[in-house]
C-alpha cells in the first residue's frame, strides 16, 4: 500500500514539473516540401502563465534557413511559434529548433520533425523560354528630371538672348538728358501720375517708381548713391549733406509710407498718395539750386 502510494506521488510531482516546465502541444509542420520554396511551419508551446517564449535561432537546421519567425501568445499559457522557411537540400532531411523560456533560459524544449525535400517540377513544353537575367525597367522619373532640365536650359538661354537685344536696343535708343536734376524729378513725378498705374490699382509699383525717383534725385544732384540702401541707410546718407539734413524727418514721413504699401501691401487713399506726391515735390523744389537774385541798381545787359 505504501510502495502504490509512494508512485502515485512520484507520477504527480513530475506531471506537475512537466506543467511547470515547457513543452511542445502540436506542431503543423508539412513531410514533403519542393526544394527553394517557403513553407510554414507551426508549433505551439504551452508554458508557465506569465512567461514568454523565444526561439533559439543557432539551433535551426542547416538545411533550412529561417527568413521569418512570429511568436505570439494565443493564451495565457500558450504560445504560438509560426516560422517561415526555405529548404535548400534535395534530401530528406531532418528539421530541428529550439525554445527556450525568456526568463529562464535553462527549461528549454525542442523539436525535431523529419521532412522530405522533393526537386522542382520540370516541363517539356516547347513554349517555355529559357530564363534571362533580370534587365532593369526603363527609368521614367528620370527621363522626366532630364527633360525639365533641357526645358530649363533652353528658357535660360531664351531670357539671356532677349534681355542682350533688350540691353543693346535700350543702350542705343539712350538719350541723355541734360537737363538740371531737379527739372528731372519733377517731369518724372507728373510723368507718373499721368502713368495710369494709379488707376490699374497698381499702387506698389506706384511707390517703387516714387522712390526710385527721389533715389535718381539725390545721385544726380547730390552724388549720394542710395540705389541699394534700405530707407534708414538712406536717412542715416542724407544727414551727412548739408542742404537735405533738415529735410530728414519730411523724407522720412515719405519712405515710410511708400514702405508700407510695398512690404505690408497697404492700400493707400488718394489723399495719402497726393501727400506723399507733393512731400516729394516740395522736397526737390527746396534743395534745388536758386537763381541768382539781381543786385539793387544792377541793369541786365
Amino acid at each position: 500500500m505504501k510502495k502504490g502510494l509512494l508512485i502515485l506521488s512520484v507520477c504527480l510531482l513530475s506531471v506537475g514539473a512537466e506543467a511547470q516546465g515547457l513543452r511542445v502541444l502540436q506542431q503543423n509542420v508539412p513531410q514533403e516540401v519542393p526544394f527553394a520554396k517557403p513553407f510554414t511551419a507551426q508549433i505551439i508551446l504551452s508554458h508557465p502563465q506569465g512567461e514568454s517564449v523565444r526561439l533559439d535561432e543557432k539551433s535551426l537546421s542547416p538545411d533550412f534557413s529561417l527568413t521569418d519567425a512570429q511568436l505570439h501568445p494565443i493564451a495565457a499559457d500558450t504560445t504560438q511559434a509560426d516560422l517561415t522557411l526555405f529548404p535548400f537540400v534535395l534530401q530528406k532531411s531532418t528539421f530541428t529548433a529550439s525554445f527556450a523560456l525568456a526568463t529562464e533560459p535553462g527549461i528549454t524544449t525542442q523539436v525535431s520533425i523529419p521532412i522530405t525535400v522533393t526537386p522542382v517540377k520540370l516541363f517539356n513544353d516547347k513554349e517555355l523560354r529559357e530564363i534571362r537575367p533580370p534587365q532593369r525597367l526603363f527609368d521614367w522619373a528620370l527621363l522626366l528630371c532630364i527633360l525639365l532640365a533641357i526645358f530649363a536650359i533652353i528658357c535660360l538661354i531664351i531670357f539671356w538672348v532677349r534681355r542682350a537685344k533688350r540691353d543693346a536696343v535700350t543702350s542705343l535708343g539712350t538719350v541723355v538728358d541734360n537737363r538740371p536734376p531737379h527739372v528731372i524729378a519733377l517731369s518724372q513725378i507728373d510723368a507718373l501720375v499721368d502713368s495710369g498705374l494709379w488707376e490699374n490699382k497698381q499702387y506698389k509699383l506706384f511707390y517703387i517708381t516714387l522712390t526710385d525717383i527721389l533715389r535718381t534725385y539725390l545721385q544726380r544732384a547730390f552724388g549720394l548713391d542710395v540705389s541699394a540702401d534700405t530707407s534708414a541707410e538712406l536717412l542715416r546718407h542724407m544727414k551727412t549733406v548739408a542742404p537735405l539734413a533738415p529735410l530728414t524727418q519730411t523724407v522720412r514721413t515719405f519712405l515710410t509710407s511708400g514702405d508700407l504699401v510695398k512690404f505690408a501691401k497697404m492700400i493707400p487713399s488718394e489723399q495719402t498718395r497726393n501727400q506723399d506726391v507733393n512731400l516729394l515735390r516740395e522736397l526737390i523744389t527746396q534743395t534745388a539750386p536758386k537763381p541768382p537774385q539781381e543786385k539793387p541798381g544792377e541793369v541786365k545787359s
